[in-house]
């Protein structure tokens, strides 16, 4: 994302003192500073430039206490699916984790949001600076914004700029953003907390618009709301609770392997990582619940490795192995027709896009996936045999 211009970082809008209601408010009450000095060095002494984050509370919850009150919760504002899943695999050796957090801290971490960062500013990981001259926006806007952090993977995805995928038919067939599945509500905190965000109780469903869909394929006279289309398949009644949808309606997405991280001579934290590669992939649900029931999903490749932090410390991640590399995922690249369900033998005869031991990765990545991959079932043809003709029909 291009930066700012030095101007456009710092500029406060005249709109912002006459027409924003927060424009009311004097600067020092949530930035400090000293707005009694004579010069603008005496003046900024003790600026605080997000007063948002970590802690809201004092700034933006003296009005909006139902909304902060749940920050411990957002994982925006906390990453803390990233330090979990780190930590355990790691050392359990206390020196050894002291590493892992500060390079976790000059590195992992760094991507965090806070209520200012995406109504105010743009995000701190892109270098920030004024959206709009100070203007607050309700809704954040997606290509300063969410896009900032969600860039490499969903805003490629969603918007089709991965060479020879098509955009998300959510997009370009309905012109959505993000905010029309991702209500304001989920993206503040459920207020319980949630081990991933596929824990996160207030989360977007497919299920929240195509409502028949979910069911089942008894019903064809109830048409979608958004778009007056009746979507009952037959396929949806069979396959409800086996697979989720994504792994019918999903297509090739970005699966990244091999970081590492760092720090410069300034102290300042990088990472390196090897190329990506496009793929899809369907593998084991590895923790089934009532909410996800499904037994196959589409899974990613996340890069994690054992020398992800050999800069700071070796042998931190010792139990690498105990733990998948291939992660359930939800692609923002949906289509109502895809490869997959082109068919029935499109999926149910192609190993191609079932992740096994026969694809590439080291042995001990084998080990850490063993409850991921897919057995192939038994020849179709061979199941099939009640039928007169089995090939006949199932080609047919």
């Amino acid at each position: 994302m291009a930066p700012l211009e030095p101007y456009e970082r710092v500029y406060v809008n005249l709109d912002f003192i006459e027409e924003d209601v927060h424009g009311e408010i004097s600067c020092e009450v949530c930035h400090k500073g000293n707005p009694g000095a004579e010069d603008a060095k005496e003046a900024h002494k003790g600026i605080i430039t997000d007063p948002t984050y970590p802690d809201p509370s004092k700034t933006c919850g003296q009005c909006h206490a139902d909304i902060t009150s749940k920050n411990s919760t957002n994982l925006h504002a906390t990453l803390a699916p990233f330090k979990r899943k780190i930590l355990r695999r790691a050392s359990k050796d206390p020196k050894i984790q002291d590493r892992i957090e500060h390079a976790m801290g000059k590195n992992c971490m760094t991507c965090h949001s806070s209520c200012g960062q995406c109504h105010v500013s743009r995000p701190a990981s892109v270098d920030g600076g004024l959206i709009d001259g100070h203007m607050f926006q309700k809704t954040p806007p997606v290509e300063t914004n969410c896009t900032s952090c969600h860039g490499s993977r969903i805003d490629k995805e969603f918007f089709g700029k991965n060479p020879g995928v098509p955009a998300d038919v959510h997009h370009k067939k309905h012109q959505m953003g993000c905010k029309e599945c991702h209500s304001g509500d989920e993206m503040h905190g459920s207020g319980k907390d949630a081990f991933d965000m596929f824990a996160v109780e207030n989360r977007s469903r497919c299920e929240d618009c195509h409502k028949d869909s979910a069911a089942s394929a008894q019903k064809d006279d109830k048409p979608n709301i958004k778009t007056g289309k009746p979507l009952s398949n037959p396929a949806h009644a069979i396959h409800k609770d086996k697979v989720s949808c994504q792994v019918c309606h999903s297509v090739p997405y970005k699966n990244c392997f091999n970081c590492h991280v760092g720090e410069n001579k300034k102290g300042e934290g990088y990472f390196k990582v090897d190329p990506s590669k496009m793929g899809f992939k369907i593998g084991k649900n590895t923790h089934p619940s009532t909410d996800r029931p499904e037994k196959y999903v589409c899974v990613r490749h996340v890069p994690i490795n054992s020398g992800l932090f050999d800069f700071y410390v070796k042998d931190a991640l010792v139990d690498i192995d105990k733990f998948p590399t291939w992660k359930m995922t939800t692609p923002h690249n949906i289509q109502l027709k895809t490869p997959q369900n082109e068919t029935c033998l499109a999926c149910h005869d192609n190993e191609e896009i079932l992740l096994t031991e026969k694809d590439d990765m080291e042995q001990w990545e084998i080990k850490a996936n063993r409850d991921v991959f897919v057995s192939p079932g038994p020849d179709l043809y061979e199941r099939h045999g009640w039928l007169p003709h089995p090939r006949a029909h199932l080609e047919k």
